[in-house]
């Protein structure tokens, strides 16, 4: 069997890993019309007001963990930004397995 002429993948090792999109090239009608999309502009335009900074670009860096932290807690800050908290009527006694009526259980599966 002849050998299939496979080229070899060179792997690169960065100090710093650069990934930049293109203008547009994510836009698409569901994702500008979605929740999560306004959800996410507004956590980071508030975030550019507060350190007074004016730019149409953004650019995101630090340490992988960092980053991914930072982009979780963007998305569970999406995803529970409606969650109801209602007072107890008795406080006096705490019951961790009590669950209010209107929280649904997200299974992790």
């Amino acid at each position: 069997m002849p050998k299939k002429n496979k080229k070899r993948v060179e792997i690169k090792y960065p100090e710093i890993a650069v990934f930049a999109l293109y203008k547009g090239s994510q836009m698409n009608e569901h994702i500008i019309n979605s929740e999560s999309y306004s959800h996410v502009l507004r956590f980071i335009e508030n975030t550019m007001r507060m350190n007074n900074v004016v730019s149409d670009k953004v650019g995101i860096s630090g340490y992988k963990e960092d980053v991914v932290a930072y982009i979780a807690m963007m998305v569970n800050l999406c995803m529970y930004k409606d969650m109801e908290i209602e007072l107890l009527g008795d406080t006096s006694e705490y019951d961790p397995d009590y669950l209010p009526k209107n929280i649904r259980i997200r299974s992790k599966f």
